[in-house]
C-alpha cells in the first residue's frame, strides 16, 4: 500500500549540492528540488550529517515563471579546460558550461581600504598583492580566448582604487574591445579625490561606476561595514553627480537587518540624474560573513518587497527572470526622466518597459547584450513600447543607436534616448555551500578573469579546488 509523508513533498527535480552542516566542498550529495506550501526547497542527502533542507524560493509561482523563461545557451566561443571530474571541478571554463562570461571581473588587488563584516573576497588593508599590468593583459588575453567581443568588465577587488595605476587599468581595459566598463568600488577615492573622478569623467562613455550602497542608517552601515559610511557615500555620489558619471548602487541585503529599506534606497536613488538604478545582492556565505542566526534572504524576498511598494512603478509583470540565469538574476527596466517634485527637488519619472515585452521577444533572442546586428528585433522592441506617448512629444526618432542595458537586452534605445534615460532594478543571488544546485552554476554568467582561466564567481568565492 502506498504510504505518503508530510515531510516530503512535491518533487520537481534532481540535482547535486554540497552538504552545508559538514561544510564539505570537495564532494557533492544527492539533492532534490522539491516544493511545499508554495515554498521550494532543495531537499540534501549528505551519507554522514544525513537529510536537510535550505528554502531557496518563497513563491512557487515565480520559480515556475524562472522556468519557463530558460533560453537556450550562449556559450563561451572555446572552452580552456577538459571535463575530469565534473561540474564544479572543472571550472575555467569546461564544455559543460551553458552560458558565456557576460560580466568578467578583473579582480586587480587584494588590498583594501576597510574590513567589512560582509566580504565575498575577505579583503581587508595590507593584504596588498596588485596586479601587474603584464598579468592584467594575460588575464585581457584569457578572457578574450573565450570571448572576443567582451559585453562587460568590472575591475573589483579587494578596493580597486587602491592599485597604484588605477587610472592606467581602466584605461587599458576601456581601449579593449570590450563595449562597457564599470569600477566597483566603496567609494572612498571618489568622495576624496577630484582629479581621480575627472579621470573617470574623460573614459568617456560606456562607462559606470558600481557604487557599495547598502543602507541609508548608520547602525545597518556598522553591523555591514564595520563602520558608518553615510557621509563618504553622499560625497561620492555629489562628486559623480557634479561629473554625470553613469552609477549603480550595489545594496548587499541582510535579513533582519536592512530588508524593509528598499523601498527607500529605490526612492532615494530617483533623486540623483547620474544613477541608473539599484542591484541587490542577498548575503553570501562567502569570505568573511560576520552574521549569525537567519540572516539569509532569498530573491524571491526580495522581489516581493520591491513589487509590493505602492511607490515605484514596477509591479510583478515588470520584474522579471533574466533568461541565461532565471533562478538567480531578477530584472526590471524603465525609461526615466528627471522631472521636479512639488519642493523643487529633481526626482526620476520611471515608465517600465520589460512588463510591456512578449516574452518570446526575449527567450528567443540569441544573445544577452549585442543586438545592433538584429533589425528584426529592433523594430519589434520600438513597435512594442510606445515611448512616445509615456515620454512626451518628440523623444521617438526613426533613427535608433544601441545602449547598453548591463546584463540584459540593450533594447537599443531611440537616438534622443541616452543611456541617462534608462533606469533598472537588479536582484542577483550568488551560490555558497548552502544554496548551491549543480544545474543552476553551469548558467552563471559572472567569471572571475584570472591569467589562464576564467572561473564563475561563485565556485570562484566558495573556495573550491579545482581538477586542473
Amino acid at each position: 500500500m502506498a504510504h505518503y509523508s508530510e515531510k516530503y513533498d512535491l518533487f520537481l527535480s534532481a540535482t547535486q549540492s554540497f552538504c552545508h552542516l559538514c561544510n564539505n566542498i570537495n564532494h557533492l550529495i544527492d539533492t532534490h528540488v522539491v516544493t511545499k506550501d508554495n515554498e521550494v526547497y532543495l531537499r540534501k542527502f549528505c551519507p554522514k550529517c544525513g537529510e536537510s533542507m535550505v528554502k531557496i524560493s518563497t513563491d512557487f509561482n515565480y520559480y515556475k515563471t524562472c522556468e519557463s523563461y530558460l533560453k537556450a545557451p550562449d556559450l563561451p566561443e572555446k572552452p580552456l579546460t577538459q571535463v575530469l571530474r565534473g561540474c564544479p571541478f572543472d571550472c575555467g571554463v569546461c564544455p559543460q558550461h551553458q552560458n558565456h562570461p557576460c560580466l568578467a571581473l578583473f579582480n586587480i588587488t587584494d588590498e583594501c581600504n576597510m574590513k567589512c563584516n560582509i566580504c565575498y573576497y575577505a579583503a581587508e588593508p595590507g593584504l596588498g598583492n596588485h596586479r601587474s599590468m603584464a598579468q592584467i593583459e594575460k588575464m585581457m588575453q584569457t578572457l578574450l580566448s573565450t570571448e572576443s567581443e567582451p559585453d562587460l568588465i568590472q575591475v573589483t577587488g579587494g578596493e580597486p582604487t587602491t592599485h597604484p595605476k588605477i587610472v592606467e587599468i581602466l584605461q587599458y581595459l576601456k581601449a579593449s574591445p570590450v563595449r562597457h566598463l564599470m569600477l566597483n568600488t566603496n567609494g572612498i577615492k571618489i568622495a576624496e579625490d577630484e582629479s581621480f573622478v575627472k579621470a573617470l569623467k574623460a573614459l568617456g562613455g560606456g562607462f559606470e561606476v558600481y557604487l557599495q550602497f547598502d543602507s541609508m542608517t548608520p547602525s545597518v552601515l556598522k553591523d555591514i561595514r564595520a563602520q558608518d559610511m553615510s557621509k563618504v557615500r553622499l560625497k561620492a555620489l555629489a562628486m559623480l553627480e557634479k561629473y554625470n558619471i553613469s552609477t549603480t548602487l550595489v545594496m548587499v541585503v541582510k535579513k533582519g537587518l536592512n530588508e524593509q529599506e528598499i523601498p527607500e534606497v529605490i526612492r532615494f536613488s530617483r533623486t540623483y540624474k547620474c544613477i541608473r538604478g539599484v542591484v541587490f545582492q542577498p548575503v553570501e556565505e562567502a569570505g568573511r560573513v560576520n552574521a549569525h542566526g537567519d540572516f539569509r534572504i532569498t530573491l524571491s524576498e526580495i522581489r516581493k518587497i520591491i513589487i509590493e511598494d505602492e511607490n515605484n512603478p514596477f509591479t510583478s509583470e515588470d520584474m522579471i527572470p533574466l533568461p541565461c540565469d532565471p533562478h538567480k538574476i531578477g530584472v526590471g527596466y524603465a525609461a526615466k526622466t528627471m522631472e521636479t517634485d512639488e519642493s523643487g527637488k529633481a526626482f526620476a519619472k520611471l515608465y517600465p518597459v520589460t512588463g510591456q515585452l512578449p516574452k518570446s521577444l526575449i527567450t528567443e533572442h540569441k544573445g544577452t547584450v549585442i543586438f545592433e546586428k538584429d533589425k528584426d528585433f529592433v523594430k519589434s522592441v520600438i513597435d512594442t513600447v510606445s515611448l512616445d506617448t509615456a515620454m512626451g512629444e518628440g523623444i521617438l526618432k526613426n533613427k535608433i543607436k544601441s545602449k547598453l542595458f548591463c546584463c540584459w537586452p540593450s533594447f537599443l534605445t531611440p537616438e534622443d534616448m541616452g543611456y541617462e534615460n534608462v533606469y533598472r532594478l537588479v536582484i542577483s543571488e550568488f551560490s555558497d555551500v548552502v544554496n548551491f544546485d549543480s544545474t543552476n552554476i553551469k548558467r552563471e554568467c559572472n567569471f572571475m578573469i584570472e591569467e589562464e582561466r576564467i572561473i564563475p564567481f561563485s565556485t570562484y568565492n566558495m573556495g573550491i579546488k579545482f581538477s586542473q
